[in-house]
């Protein structure tokens, strides 16, 4: 009997998923929050103002990229006239 059974190498589900790149990093809305030193609903105040970017909605969770966080804080700093990262 010759039967040729071999495990596929080409499987189509990988045994990780691949790596999200950083710039795609989402934080719940609290943490979020904090990374910017101001309360949840200060954060959903300046959605809501249009002030921040709006939250991804994956189901029935609102996340926020890393990259809104950074911009954020960057237009903050150019509106004050400062250099983010400077001491």
């Amino acid at each position: 009997m010759n039967v040729t059974s071999s495990p596929s190498t080409s499987d189509p589900s990988p045994a990780h998923p691949p790596a999200m790149p950083e710039n795609c990093e989402l934080f719940t809305l609290p943490r979020a929050a904090a990374q910017l030193s101001i309360s949840k609903r200060t954060l959903e105040r300046l959605i809501a103002g249009g002030v921040f970017p709006p939250p991804l909605k994956i189901g029935r969770s609102s996340r926020v990229l890393r990259t809104d966080i950074t911009s954020y804080l960057d237009q903050l700093c150019r509106e004050r006239g400062d250099q983010r990262g400077s001491s």
